[in-house]
């Protein structure tokens, strides 16, 4: 009881608690996979950057791949149309974007390092005051907004503010034939033109497009559609001399604008003659020597209207209808160079991103880099394949390609940002690079496989096992569906299949349930719905054989068991033919197939490809089998009598009578004792039993207790403490753990040891694997397990470890299940601790995993800590700047890097945990995922180096850092040019402090010879921060180059002078008050600098660097510099009123700024 009490109030020593702040850090680091719900897209053909906005509140902006930035909208009044993104306009040329939402809100967003900042706001209020559509100014200052009104505003992107003049439907129409009498509708389209800046063309709803000019402010030119049309949008080509209109009714034409009169074929239809719908959105372009039109919509409205496609028309009559499976969001088109020629088509649809190369008439799709859709088909399992070997991994990608032979091979023209020069270093690592790859098993069969090992998530290949199941009459059916659908291409339109997305599957029964893949030998192991396991590698050099088929029953023995589900899937009888060639898919070796039955869904999988077995589990039992002989080893059935019913399970899980009993008197004497003490209001762990209970009883819903929950291959002591033995581990619902002692033969033993370099030993002579139980374990509890992990001395898992090492004596095993953490000893199977989850926390245990962590740790922490650890670790010393996978805590220089192995864990709340083993104490608690988000939380998958993947939406990826030491993130940034253009004028640079950047100049000394001035740039007093604010954002990344202007422009400015400045600008701005005015005087003021150097080469000692050499003419040399500058400095702290009405006040901030002269 002593120790008890002294183990729960012992707290983690100073040295400890620092040392999990250096280990352990939770952060959200990137997202991979493809938006949900997008609703707009935008191109910036400047920066080369794509933006896409969602219907809840997300921007994400991209770049070169590695080059990714994500923005957040909030809610201001509680309403969800002020997170809906209706139309993204980029500040060309300057990396700020416009956002307008379903509110009528527009916002400024500005790049800091990864994100997406807002920094300016402004709502739009009254219903003719709805914006229809936008287009900003080449000259990167006005932003042209068009309302369903019919008028047009101008808006200051400087100050964000509405100024004169507004172009007014009423003046419009006084100046248009007076042939067109109609109300012109909402703004559809607004173009500056790029031959004449002061120029716009605007297109009204109602059929009328006028071209206003701003010096005359007067209508120059109108053009009007014929039957007065309705105009849906406006594309201007290159040179400004004509412009391509789109209307509601599927007709386009282009208009020369210098004249008014319409094109002869102005009333052309695509797809006419019978009514068509709406053109969305249109670009034209040249292919060659041919004209090039790209539009969306357009179909007949009868016969194809609910399809979405995007079509490619050429002058030569060549014409492609994409047909996509989801809806069409909008599109752009690529130019080379600035010019008419068109590159490359992108669509944004609602599931996915499409990319069509237009410089080749067959318009071939183009793979992208990032962007992928997971859930082209829906996914029902994830698997993460952690530290795969390079071999593999080439396997893997070698695999891929014959599957990408058919895209073009045009370079991704979306090249923006800007990416570290370090990143380059960082691969040429000594060690072999590991790579993670996440497996998505999908609903179709097929799985792939993504490398996730950086920030951008990269499709490497599909592997589809629908391709071994069906029968002769399938095939038969597969081909006369081929042929009708060639024949209806024939025909107008000309459809072509686009896009992966395809939500549909032919069979439920393919489902994919569990993966099991080996990253040091490539074995792949499939397990599906109908109890289908499919055995496959990717070993090149392995002999060829036909496809195997085999069978094990896990119920032929019980009487009266009638299995009312789904049939099994039927292999191609043509495949099993024993002349038949090899199948393979795509460069991968599919083995063969082993049907359980009854086929029910399979529940867990364990793979150890050294030894050939694998083992399955369901809701019946569970078999083990040897593919490298194909033979089956054994199968046990898990059921019982009870659990038939389902019955079994449910009583076991209740409280007896008797311990009911024991606890209600227990109750009544503690009330007796709260009632004569009042002031113990201390909870005890009785009070928290109902809310363990309450949860327990939700456990029913997991199904038969006979479930096969987990299983795991394991070399450890089972039978003595000094020999290792092959063993197979297997846990059901009912919390029943059995372990089977396997006994291998000689030859599968010597190639357990030293295996060989694929991994797979050709069976010389027939051998045999038996297996029996060993021992079995009833945890009273009766908590389905969730996990079993059996680990070293150091807290390795012994699966993790390569072929032939067992970890350092003794080895743990832990048991956890949906309730609580248990270890035991090996061989004695001996309780050692336990950590209760639910009657702790009332949350319950999903998923759990080994990480390992580590950290640069001073020599000092380190003999602090040495002897007194509370888990058990290795340590690495190492010299200069260590491994790359180690946190940068302490400087150069020599140091320790501390490794640790931990146990995380996933709650049903969302929860992470990080525990150390075998304490089980508490080292990090994150609220990770929504507790409401259950897709999340079952599609998280884990790392073996403390990292963590879960489904965001049904097609986005959250990836999430446990570890200090491996963080993947983006790095990449994009330049953001000042918001105000540079100004030679006093005036305006003062004016500079409405955008709240605040300056603190510090001077530093100029020499003219750069050797000396490398010397001594050490001493100089007070280093040279560049951290700043811009628009009142730190921005740690590079210098702010708006404030570098400041100090450029005025280097010759007198005192005099600025006070002559200061009284004129006072009395000619009306609006400057006295608090301006002393702002204005308080953030000037003049410095004198006089220094003086002196270089004595007798002081210096003998180093080698190359740069003394060219001080051996100035052996003995003095120098004076006098500096006179103008700084700018803030004194006095000024509120600047924000447009959207929030009253800010600016605080003083010291951003020191290098001003050299």
């Amino acid at each position: 009881m002593l120790k008890f009490i002294r183990g729960k109030g012992q707290q983690p020593s100073a040295e400890r608690q620092r040392l999990q702040k250096d280990l352990f850090a939770y952060r959200k680091t990137a997202q991979h996979g493809f938006p949900h719900k997008p609703s707009a897209l935008a191109y910036d053909p400047v920066l080369k950057l794509m933006a896409i906005g969602t219907q809840t509140g997300a921007i994400k902006v991209f770049g070169q791949p590695g080059v990714e930035l994500y923005g957040q909208h909030t809610l201001m009044n509680n309403s969800a149309s002020e997170l809906n993104v209706q139309l993204l306009e980029w500040v060309y040329g300057t990396g700020r974007i416009l956002s307008l939402t379903a509110a009528n809100q527009l916002i400024l967003w500005e790049p800091v390092g990864t994100t997406l900042l807002p920094i300016k706001t402004l709502p739009f209020d009254g219903k003719l005051k709805k914006v229809s559509s936008l287009c900003c100014s080449l000259n990167k200052d006005l932003l042209w907004i068009g309302t369903e009104g019919g008028n047009i505003y101008q808006l200051d992107l400087h100050t964000f503010t509405i100024k004169e003049p507004i172009i007014y439907h009423d003046a419009v129409l006084e100046q248009v034939p007076p042939a067109y009498k109609l109300n012109p509708g909402a703004i559809e389209s607004i173009r500056q033109l790029p031959n004449a800046l002061n120029k716009l063309l605007i297109a009204y709803n109602r059929g009328l497009c006028v071209l206003w000019d701003f010096e005359t402010s007067s209508v120059e030119r109108a053009y009007i559609a014929p039957g007065h049309g309705q105009s849906v949008g406006l594309s201007v080509n290159f040179g400004g001399s004509e412009f391509s209109w789109y209307h509601a009714d599927g007709s386009y034409a282009t208009w020369s604008i210098d004249t008014s009169e319409p094109p002869s074929n102005v009333n052309y239809v695509p797809y006419g003659p019978d009514p068509c719908k709406s053109i969305n959105r249109l670009y034209k372009g040249k292919q060659g020597s041919n004209d090039v039109i790209v539009f969306s919509g357009g179909m007949p409205r009868s016969a194809y209207g609910d399809h979405n496609c995007v079509s490619v028309h050429t002058s030569n009559g060549h014409k492609v209808c994409l047909d996509f499976t989801s809806k069409v969001i909008d599109f752009f088109v690529t130019y080379k160079n600035n010019e008419d020629v068109a590159e490359v088509l992108i669509v944004l649809l609602e599931e996915e991103l499409c990319a069509y190369d237009l410089t080749d008439s067959s318009i071939p799709a183009i793979k992208a880099p990032y962007l992928h859709s997971v859930h082209a088909s829906a996914v029902t399992c994830n698997y993460l394949a952690s530290q795969v070997i390079q071999s593999v991994y080439d396997s893997i990608l070698r695999a891929g390609d014959e599957q990408d032979i058919d895209y073009s091979n045009v370079s991704w023209p979306i090249t923006g940002g800007v990416l570290p020069d370090n990143l380059a270093e960082s691969d040429e690592e000594e060690t072999p690079k590991l790579y993670e790859i996440m497996l998505t098993g999908h609903e179709d069969g097929s799985v792939k496989f993504w490398d996730c090992t950086g920030v951008v998530l990269k499709p490497i290949y599909n592997f589809k096992t629908s391709s071994i199941f069906g029968s002769e009459h399938d095939l038969r059916d597969d081909g006369a569906a081929d042929t009708s659908a060639e024949q209806l291409d024939e025909g107008e339109p000309p459809f072509r299949k686009a896009g992966l997305f395809d939500p549909y599957s032919d069979d439920p029964r393919l489902a994919v349930k569990k993966i099991a893949f080996c990253p040091k030998t490539g074995q792949l192991i499939v397990g599906g719905t109908a109890g289908q396991i499919v055995i496959a590698d990717f070993d090149d050099t392995s002999e060829k054989v036909s496809l195997k088929y085999s069978s094990m029953n896990l119920v032929s023995d019980r009487d009266g068991f009638v299995w009312k589900g789904h049939d099994q899937l039927n292999v191609k009888t043509n495949l099993l033919d024993g002349q038949e060639i090899p199948v393979t898919e795509n460069g991968v070796n599919i083995l063969g197939v082993l049907q359980v039955l009854p086929p029910a869904s399979i529940t867990c999988m364990a793979l150890e490809a050294n030894w050939g077995l694998v083992s399955g589990g369901t809701a019946h039992g569970l078999v083990l089998f040897d593919f490298k002989n194909f033979v089956p080893v054994f199968h046990r059935c898990t059921l019982n009598p009870n659990d038939l019913t389902g019955a079994g399970e449910t009583l076991s899980r209740r409280k007896s009578f008797k311990k009911s009993l024991r606890e209600s008197f227990r109750k009544l004497r503690k009330g007796r004792s709260t009632r004569n003490n009042p002031n113990n209001q201390v909870p005890t762990t009785l009070e928290a039993r109902p809310v363990e209970r309450q949860i327990e009883a939700r456990c029913a819903e997991d199904g038969l207790g006979s479930m096969v929950r987990c299983l795991l291959f394991a070399k450890t002591y089972v039978t003595n403490v000094n020999i290792t033995s092959p063993t197979l581990w297997s846990a059901t619902n009912a919390s029943t753990v059995s372990v089977f002692l396997l006994h291998l033969p000689p030859a599968q033993t010597a190639a357990t040891a030293v295996p060989s370099a694929s991994g797979n030993v050709p069976p010389q002579t027939p051998r045999r694997i038996s297996a029996q139980l060993a021992k079995e374990i009833q945890l009273k509890h009766r908590a389905p397990v969730v996990g079993i992990s059996i680990f070293d001395q150091t807290g390795s898992p012994v699966d993790q470890l390569s072929a032939g090492e067992n970890g350092s004596p003794p080895h743990r095993l832990l048991i956890a299940s949906e309730e609580q953490f248990k270890v035991f000893s090996l061989p004695q199977l001996k309780p050692i601790n336990k950590y209760k989850l639910t009657a702790n926390e009332g949350a319950r245990i999903r998923r759990i995993h080994f990480g390992s962590f580590s950290c640069r740790v001073s020599p000092e922490l380190l003999q602090n800590m040495h002897g007194s650890s509370p888990t058990k670790s290795t340590r690495s010393q190492i010299d200069g700047e260590g491994s790359a996978n180690s946190s940068a805590n302490l400087g150069a220089g020599r140091g320790y890097v501390y490794h640790e192995t931990a146990l995380i864990c996933l709650t049903n709340m969302g929860d992470i945990m990080v525990l150390s083993v075998p304490e089980l104490k508490r080292q990090l608690n994150a609220a990770a995922v929504r507790r409401e988000d259950i897709n999340g939380i079952s599609s998280l998958c884990f790392t073996n180096s403390g990292e963590a993947l879960y489904m965001m939406s049904s097609s986005e990826l959250q990836r999430i850092a446990l570890s200090t030491s491996t963080v993947v993130q983006p790095t990449g940034s994009v330049e953001v040019e000042p918001l105000e253009m540079e100004r030679s004028t006093l005036e305006e640079n003062e004016e500079e402090s409405d955008k709240e950047t605040f300056v603190n100049s510090e001077v530093v000394n100029d020499v003219k010879d750069a050797p000396i001035a490398s010397i001594r740039a050490k001493p100089v007093e007070g280093s040279v921060d560049r951290s700043s604010l811009i628009n009142g954002i730190c921005n740690t990344n590079s210098s702010n180059q708006a404030n570098e202007t400041i100090t450029s422009s005025v280097g010759d400015i007198t005192v005099d002078s600025v006070r002559d400045h200061l009284n004129l600008t006072t009395t000619t701005l009306c609006s400057t008050t006295t608090e301006e005015t002393v702002g204005r005087l308080s953030v000037l003021s003049t410095q004198t600098n006089t220094a003086t150097t002196t270089v004595n080469m007798n002081d210096i000692p003998d180093i080698n660097i190359s740069n003394l050499g060219d001080l051996t003419s100035k052996s003995n040399t003095t120098e004076t510099s006098t500096s006179s500058v103008v700084i700018k400095s803030v004194i006095t702290s000024i509120s600047h009123d924000k447009t959207n009405g929030e009253n800010k006040v600016n605080t003083t901030k010291n951003a020191p700024e290098e001003s050299q002269f």
